[in-house]
């Protein structure tokens, strides 16, 4: 019987638990099985499940019913029972790794149809597990990695002798902190207050000298001018 069998390793950052718990919900396993769009529960006892996946391999599509045998925390063993691939096997095998988890897939398939060969089901196969892992780490580490803000990690200067990590060895700010910073200083900053319409109206038009006027003495003409009735004769 021919067939192609394929394993890889990823390491997650994240406890043994947390990743069996993300594996054992097997109604969730087209979250990260990248050959799956669904996937119905049929049967379920304490250590086995019968799953019933529906997807695609290599663009056909595909319905396999599948029993899981789980052997909590570290080993999760799945096998066809009846499908249009002649023979499907695997397992998901985790182990702890100083607190991290060491996660490796096994998967060998015989897919039963000529349209395929060896090279072209190897290819397949390596996508899928390529395409898997990363999802389940992806989903594992999700929530555990804090960011911290760049302008509280420019502020804060760790003291010489403490225990507390450098500007360096903190992770990268939130994508988007200059840009937001930006903005703030424009909305806060002060609007320049408008000229006053004293200061920035024009002069009146229509007037006749820019002296002011004479005043009128009490015959009618200017105060100060030389008096404009007969002069008196020499005596």
């Amino acid at each position: 019987m021919r067939g192609v069998s394929l394993e890889a390793t990823r390491r997650i950052r994240a406890p043994v638990q947390r990743v069996w718990h993300l594996l054992s919900r097997l109604e969730s396993q087209p979250r990260y099985a990248t050959l799956w769009l669904a996937a119905d529960v049929l049967e379920r006892s304490p250590g086995t499940a019968l799953v019933e996946f529906r997807g695609f391999f290599g663009g056909l599509p595909l319905t396999s019913v599948q029993r899981f045998t789980l052997k909590a925390p570290g080993r999760m063993e799945f096998r066809q029972v009846r499908g249009e691939l002649r023979d499907l096997t695997g397992a998901y095998v985790l182990k702890d790794a100083e607190g991290d988890t060491d996660l490796t897939l096994q998967v060998a398939v015989d897919a039963g149809i000529p349209l395929f060969s060896d090279e072209s089901v190897q290819q397949i196969l390596a996508s899928f597990l390529d395409g898997t892992l990363s999802r389940i780490k992806a989903a594992a580490e999700r929530d555990l990695v804090r960011l911290i803000p760049r302008r509280a990690r420019l502020t804060e200067t760790p003291s010489p002798g403490s225990d507390s990590p450098g500007p360096a060895a903190v992770a990268e700010g939130v994508e988007g902190a200059d840009e937001d910073e930006a903005e703030a200083e424009k909305v806060t900053a002060p609007e320049e207050t408008p000229a006053t319409p004293a200061a920035s109206a024009p002069p009146r038009k229509g007037r006749r000298g820019r002296g002011r006027r004479r005043r009128r003495g009490r015959h009618g003409g200017a105060v100060g001018a030389p008096p404009t009735g007969p002069r008196p004769s020499p005596t």
